[in-house]
């Protein structure tokens, strides 16, 4: 089982002519765990400097925000 989430498009890093995005498709939604891994909550806890188990904390808060239609 895995979640959906819907990602909002940063338009201005689409328009800025960067070649690394020319390959690259974005979609609207992409398929999340509804468990993190171990590799997820590491590189969450360094990207946000907080402990892995407020990593899991955030992920798992993100999870419930979402509208019940894509969940």
């Amino acid at each position: 089982m895995s979640t959906q989430l819907k990602l909002l498009r940063n338009t201005s890093i689409m328009e800025s002519g960067s070649d690394s995005l020319d390959s690259v498709h974005l979609s609207d939604h992409i398929r999340v765990p509804p468990k993190p891994s171990l590799d997820m909550l590491t590189a969450g806890s360094s990207a946000g400097g907080v402990s892995v188990q407020r990593a899991w904390e955030i992920y798992m808060a993100m999870l419930r925000s979402l509208p019940s239609e894509l969940r």
